[in-house]
């Protein structure tokens, strides 16, 4: 593949994904904020697949572009220019009801910011997305208590979020973008607030997202301990992918 710069960039395929069904499809995608002469030109024509039954890490410096593509392939944000298909359908083209409905229908989102509702306990903060799609109170919020065993809270499913940690609010974050087993699911730094062993609980179960044949996970991260579950790594520089590669992992006995 080739983008702007000019430079070619192979996209090694991973054992886990299959590549014969790409899940997001970018293609000379431009995104620039502000206006005139304040103009700042974040993405640059990035092209990019993303496989069904993989998880891809996108990395690099801070002010690359990392966060601006994610929320660009989650339809959080316009782009400029360019081709965004996301699951077989192309973002780039629906209306912005359509896109909203899209996503709570087929995606999952791990943020930076936790974004909990204040008034609610961690199991209603976990049932949202359950709520939306028309699911009962009872048997969502049931669902929701479950995921929040998952992941290391099946004794904080009562708790109003300002009586939890930090990390802990992260968990019921991705206990929430989890509970709904979304196509994709894209995360903003899912363990920067996890210690080693939480964060390694909760890359388990994000990679167990993105190894089911029909689903992908879309991972930026700047912790060296997530790299061990990707499948591929994207580095981005300056609004350009530079590189592509397949995770070499240790063999196991």
């Amino acid at each position: 593949m080739t983008s702007m710069d000019g430079h070619s960039h192979r996209q090694d395929q991973s054992p886990a994904a299959d590549h014969s069904s790409v899940a997001v499809q970018v293609r000379g995608l431009v995104k620039s904020f502000g206006t005139g002469e304040t103009t700042v030109t974040v993405l640059k024509g990035i092209d990019l697949d993303v496989y069904f039954g993989e998880l891809l890490l996108l990395v690099g410096e801070s002010g690359g572009g990392k966060t601006t593509l994610l929320s660009a392939i989650a339809g959080i944000l316009d782009i400029d220019a360019g081709e965004l298909e996301v699951l077989g359908s192309s973002l780039s083209k629906m209306s912005a009801g359509t896109r909203t409905r899209f996503r709570g229908q087929r995606m999952g989102f791990i943020y930076q910011q936790f974004n909990l509702l204040p008034a609610l306990t961690a199991a209603e903060n976990v049932a949202i997305p359950m709520l939306i799609q028309g699911v009962g109170r009872k048997e969502a919020i049931a669902r929701g208590r479950l995921m929040l065993e998952r992941v290391g809270l099946g004794d904080r499913t009562e708790f109003l979020p300002r009586n939890l940690s930090g990390g802990q609010q992260q968990r019921v974050a991705i206990g929430r973008a989890l509970v709904n087993e979304p196509q994709l699911l894209v995360c903003d730094e899912p363990t920067a607030a996890l210690d080693g062993p939480n964060g390694q609980k909760i890359m388990e179960l994000i990679r167990d997202v993105g190894r089911a044949p029909d689903r992908c996970v879309i991972v930026v991260t700047h912790d060296s301990r997530v790299f061990q579950f990707g499948d591929r790594m994207a580095e981005l520089t300056d609004g350009r992918i530079v590189g592509i590669h397949p995770i070499q992992r240790e063999a196991t006995v």
